[in-house]
């Protein structure tokens, strides 16, 4: 379901430089080895850049709503994939801060089988039971990114606190469906603490996330990367910083939003970009959840945002999909549409 939004005129400012140095807040460490695609460099200063950006145009907010689930991904009722309390067996200390956050907010890594809605037989999942920031439900607003993803180290290392040589370079302004102007402020990347994501040291190039990768939530569906950062950064609404230290991630990647406005699942991927909403190959989507990075790691903490939900609420998260974007660089960009799962 697609509501639309009157366009408004932003103006725009250069708010966004993203250094990717030191100053990692405490608790943010990771784990090694991403996968990785091919062409990587040689070198202490080779690397991949890939620049991608939209000038003012088509943007999706995204609503909280129910997510359709898919068995690819998740399973059956009798045999569940994709559930929390394996990745929790893999922390060092299950209570401590990353773990506390997991069980707060189990979409990062799965969903708990509690969470889940069921057929009329009990025999396959349907959707969510409780409302996502990766619905179905969106306004059409209007927004602009321009993005340099610097891809110097194609690995996480283990407990790394911001030592990567991977920066991102964003400028991106937009609306919310009131047309309030927002801007996010990005300070640098992050390697997130996550078990199983493999982040490349907070920028990855030519891969795969989502879905049945391990890296970032499932409840997308697993989609080329061309490329993708995860940082920090501060929310402005209307000029003013509102909310701030909050987790950022961003994505250019193959398109999976669905000619009806739907997400695809992961075994409706890949889409041709005859089967897309905006009738090309890729789209760059952007989310700050509700995490803010504190002296003793993260915490499930409501973004600020200034629009207010049905229920009297303000929207605790902001997801963002770039609908008419253009990769500007890419060396390693090359396309076909595989045979679907």
């Amino acid at each position: 379901m697609i509501h639309d939004v009157c366009d408004s005129t932003l103006d725009r400012r250069r708010v966004l430089q993203a250094v990717g140095a030191g100053g990692v807040l405490a608790g943010l460490g990771g784990r090694a080895t991403a996968q990785r695609g091919e062409g990587r460099g040689e070198g202490s200063n080779a690397g991949v850049d890939v620049i991608a950006r939209q000038d003012e145009g088509v943007v999706h907010w995204s609503l909280p709503g129910k997510r359709r689930l898919g068995q690819t991904v998740f399973g059956t009722p009798d045999r569940p994939r994709a559930t929390l309390q394996p990745i929790l067996d893999l922390l060092d200390d299950p209570d401590g801060p990353v773990g506390t956050l997991l069980q707060e907010l189990p979409i990062l890594v799965g969903l708990p089988p509690a969470a889940r809605e069921t057929n009329g037989d009990g025999t396959a999942y349907t959707q969510t039971a409780v409302p996502t920031p990766f619905s179905d439900n969106v306004v059409r607003v209007s927004g602009s990114v321009h993005a340099t993803y610097r891809d110097r180290r194609p690995y996480d290392l283990p407990h790394s606190y911001g030592s990567s040589p991977d920066t991102v370079d964003v400028d991106v302004e937009f609306t919310d469906p009131n047309g309030t102007p927002y801007t996010l402020d990005v300070h640098h990347t992050i390697q997130p603490p996550i078990p199983t994501w493999e982040t490349g040291g907070g920028v990855i190039t030519d891969t795969w996330i989502h879905g049945t990768t391990g890296t970032e939530s499932p409840l997308l569906p697993r989609t080329y990367t061309y490329a993708a950062f995860w940082g920090i950064c501060d929310v402005i609404v209307e000029g003013d910083v509102v909310d701030e230290n909050k987790v950022i991630h961003a994505m250019t990647i193959q398109n999976m939003r669905r000619a009806d406005g739907s997400i695809a699942l992961q075994s409706e991927m890949p889409l041709a970009p005859d089967e897309t909403f905006s009738g090309q190959a890729h789209h760059t989507q952007l989310i700050v959840p509700p995490i803010t990075v504190g002296p003793d790691g993260p915490v499930h903490e409501a973004v600020n945002t200034a629009y207010t939900l049905p229920n009297g609420h303000t929207q605790p998260f902001i997801h963002l999909t770039f609908e008419e974007d253009t990769i500007v660089k890419a060396p390693f960009a090359r396309w076909e549409f595989p045979e679907k799962e």
